[in-house]
């Protein structure tokens, strides 16, 4: 599937944020969340949404200094 260059990548960064999961996006957080995966699933459903819109959309889950994507529109 091809996405017109010029719409942002919303990017959902799960991640686990002052002892609660959060999402964070565009540096706004969102939550929270009491499990890791009512989080992912939340900001899984909501990257499907955007995508659905013609978004480029992507869910990482931050631990530390990494990132691992768990669900992305983006070939």
């Amino acid at each position: 599937m091809s996405l017109p260059p010029n719409l942002p990548h919303a990017r959902y960064i799960v991640l686990h944020h002052e002892g609660v999961w959060k999402i964070n996006l565009d540096n706004k957080y969102y939550g929270p969340f009491p499990t890791q995966a009512q989080a992912v699933d939340s900001a899984t459903a909501t990257a499907r949404q955007a995508a659905a819109g013609g978004y480029p959309a992507s869910v990482l889950l931050m631990q530390g200094t990494t990132f691992e994507t768990l669900w992305t529109n983006q070939d």
